[in-house]
């Protein structure tokens, strides 16, 4: 088989479109797929022995055992058919929302595209196309999309749609080879460690907009794991060597006090976001749902401060009080010094908030830079060297849950 896609299953019993499977395989003659049951509870495994058992040509089984998360499921799967001499190998989540037909359409592409590596499928809501989706996860996307591309520093729309392809190359069983240091967002993961081997070259990066796609639901990624992303995000941000050729300006632009103030931006959209869905959906008041908001981007602003701003290496119980300290110290002030400048002196209510926000910003900052989580260098967030770490592979990366 020139084509192989992996499918990550756990507890997929209820989900598993077998006919749609049997389908796919008796249309298309050069595809195999590789099931990967990752220690799931339910009758996942019988169900995909039982696919293997009708076609032992075209499919194949990898039971993983125990649990060990979708990230390490695909990377298994993928060295699995890396195995079998493929020409093309990718993988696709396994309640086939992108269905397997579109593998075809991402062949095609690289097929037609020599210069490029990974197809990346995309679910672009486009005339003609049929992109399912709800708005809460769209809009939480086009955050995380967002996210994604400042800290690989490329425009990518869409990294999480589990659609991808890869042509296979030399340097393709590196992408793979390790174990990925994230749990949430190993495909952002794939990019990075995709970049920083050609040298952030993206033009062997396409993304491919999705004729058909359906949000199945009864997802199983929770709210909490949207901030979990977001911590791992700052993690990919220092540990990989990217945008190294643009150091200098990308230095200037991300100093400390700028960095800082990019955090509490990001705080406030997703404050702002939060408290829309929840309004919008009906989950909540107004009021309560201002509430979450804020505890919500209270919570981003902590995780990027702490990876993303200062890249402090003190523990979580030293920082997370004394960064609730300074976040109360700064309301307190802002309160009374807007009290003071609008009774007192008879300013502009919006000049004073203006001078107030201003005023907290620099006590913030100045406070969780010497005090919350410790002085640092202005030390590079980038590396120039070469990072070693993808070549190599005795120090594997504990992957349990």
């Amino acid at each position: 088989m020139s084509v192989e896609v992996v499918v990550p299953c756990y507890n997929e019993a209820d989900r598993l479109d077998l006919s749609a499977i049997d389908r796919f395989l008796q249309s298309s003659s050069d595809i195999a797929l590789t099931f990967v049951n990752d220690g799931s509870t339910d009758a996942t495994l019988p169900q995909l022995e039982t696919i293997r058992e009708r076609w032992p040509q075209r499919v194949h089984v990898v039971d993983q055992q125990p649990n060990r998360g979708k990230a390490e499921a695909v990377r298994v799967g993928v060295l699995s058919a890396l195995n079998r001499g493929v020409e093309y190998v990718g993988y696709w989540d396994a309640d086939l929302a992108t269905p397997l037909e579109a593998i075809d359409e991402a062949k095609d592409a690289l097929l037609r595209h020599e210069g490029v590596d990974i197809v990346l499928g995309a679910r672009v809501a486009l005339l003609g196309r049929h992109i399912q989706r709800k708005a809460s996860r769209h809009y939480l996307g086009r955050v995380f999309a967002t996210a994604a591309s400042l800290t690989l520093g490329i425009a990518v729309y869409d990294t999480q749609c589990g659609a991808k392809l890869f042509r296979v190359r030399n340097d393709t069983r590196r992408l793979f080879q390790e174990p990925f240091n994230s749990r949430w967002i190993f495909d952002v993961e794939i990019i990075a460690r995709y970049l920083e081997i050609v040298g952030h070259d993206e033009h062997g990066l396409y993304e491919l907009p999705l004729r058909r796609w359906t949000d199945i639901g009864e997802s199983k990624v929770r709210p909490i794991d949207f901030i979990r992303a977001l911590g791992e995000m700052a993690q990919l941000y220092r540990r990989y060597s990217l945008l190294r050729n643009f150091r200098w300006a990308v230095a200037t632009a991300l100093s400390p006090p700028a960095r800082y103030a990019m955090v509490g931006a990001v705080g406030t959209v997703v404050h702002y976001l939060v408290l829309a869905l929840l309004v919008e959906l009906g989950v909540a008041s107004a009021s309560a749902a201002t509430a979450i908001g804020a505890a919500v981007g209270a919570v981003v602003n902590y995780v990027l401060n702490y990876h993303f701003t200062f890249a402090s290496s003190r523990s979580h119980t030293e920082t997370i009080p004394r960064f609730l300290i300074v976040a109360a110290l700064g309301m307190s002030v802002s309160a009374l010094g807007l009290l003071v400048a609008t009774d007192a002196l008879g300013m502009h209510y919006l000049l004073a908030q203006m001078i107030c926000t201003a005023t907290v910003l620099a006590l913030g900052y100045l406070l969780n830079r010497l005090w919350t989580f410790g002085q640092t260098s202005d030390a590079p967030v980038f590396d120039d060297g070469r990072n070693e770490r993808l070549q190599s592979t005795d120090k594997p990366v504990d992957q349990s849950n």
